[in-house]
């Protein structure tokens, strides 16, 4: 009886090499039923649960759909069928089952990269990492190779997939082999990030800066952080790394000015401005902030004029023609940022008033017409 079951593994196979999957789906299915008195000699025999992997393989990679629907979850019944072959496989009595493996590997790959591009991410993770998981089995474990692009993949899956605590594990995991630079390290930082762990993520941002220095990303990051938690003098260090390695990028300078204006040094912040503008003429933003300096040193003094006591008229023309003075230096800059940003109503509205408040009304009717 023994003999006649193997027999039918056998058949299920034959049926699988002429194309006829459904037939070999329901040979196969017998030859592993508990159910099936018969199949007592086959439902713990390697040889059946590898056929049973094969089979639902071919399934898998057939493009008949009638056949796609004979087996549900096809990749996790393919899986499971290879698993259990390999795990009754306890004396390595079946030598051709590594080959098989080494498809199934590939036809694993392959569906998680399909599933990725249709956008489920979810399924494209599973698939990555059962791939993983058959690399820690014990009939690979022992190769010295790590497939760390693998690796990159399903953790760049999972963070699409929005499963962040198990992006973070793939990608540390490629950190500490140091697979692609500081693109591993941003990844867990993003993860960190999403999960509201802020501490977590500049601790990493701290660790991937000293070990890829050269790693601008990472720069900026940090440089971001700081600036948006209210920590200039953090912002303006980083920037300072920035701006050693790239000479010429006008942003870094821009973002350097907006932290020294933070730190009440605006003329070491106009002159970083400037040079923003040197770089990049039509930086719109660099050109705005100078104005934007010079219109507030502008209110300050009209506060000072206002303090004035009523009876030094003199006093008082002197103050306020100085706040004047400040207007005016700023009217060039702001001009400037609404030639390049001219869609910016906001920069345009408080250019109108400063022409209105210098009595400059040629250039104030002229804006009122546009």
């Amino acid at each position: 009886m023994g003999f006649a079951q193997k027999g039918k593994v056998a058949s299920a196979i034959s049926f699988k090499e002429a194309g006829k999957l459904d037939k070999a789906w329901e040979t196969i299915k017998e030859t592993l039923d508990p159910a099936n008195p018969k199949a007592e000699k086959t439902v713990n025999w390697t040889g059946a649960w590898q056929a049973r992997g094969e089979i639902i393989e071919a399934i898998i990679l057939s493009k008949d759909e009638n056949y796609k629907k004979l087996v549900e979850n096809p990749v996790e019944e393919a899986y499971k069928s290879y698993m259990k072959a390999l795990e009754l496989d306890e004396k390595g009595g079946n030598p051709g089952l590594k080959i098989k493996f080494l498809t199934f590997k590939n036809t694993l790959i392959n569906q998680a990269v399909e599933a990725y591009q249709a956008n489920d991410y979810a399924k494209a993770t599973d698939y990555f990492e059962k791939d993983l998981a058959i690399d820690k089995t014990s009939m690979f474990k022992t190769d010295a190779a790590i497939d760390t692009a693998i690796m990159y993949n399903t953790g760049l899956a999972a963070m699409n997939a929005k499963l962040y605590n198990k992006a973070i594990m793939y990608f540390t995991d490629c950190a500490k082999y140091g697979y692609n630079g500081g693109s591993s390290y941003a990844q867990i930082i993003s993860a960190y990030q999403q999960l509201g762990d802020t501490v977590k993520s500049v601790e990493i941002m701290k660790e991937a800066f000293q070990k890829y220095p050269d790693d601008q990303s990472i720069n900026v990051q940090l440089i971001n952080y700081y600036i948006m938690s209210g920590q200039p003098n953090e912002a303006i260090s980083y920037l300072d790394k920035a701006i050693e390695k790239e000479k010429d990028n006008s942003s870094f300078y821009l973002a350097k000015g907006v932290a020294l204006d933070k730190l009440g040094r605006q003329e070491e912040a106009i002159a970083v401005y400037k040079k923003a503008i040197e770089i990049k003429p039509d930086n719109a933003d660099a050109y705005y902030n100078i104005g934007v300096i010079y219109f507030n040193r502008g209110v300050k003094q009209f506060e000072v004029a206002n303090a004035v006591p009523p009876s030094e008229q003199a006093r008082y023309e002197v103050e306020r023609k100085k706040s004047d003075d400040q207007f005016k230096d700023a009217v060039p800059y702001l001009e400037k940022a609404v030639q390049y940003n001219p869609k910016d109503t906001y920069i345009s509205d408080q250019l109108k008033n400063l022409y209105f408040r210098l009595k400059m009304m040629d250039k104030f009717e002229a804006m009122n017409k546009k």
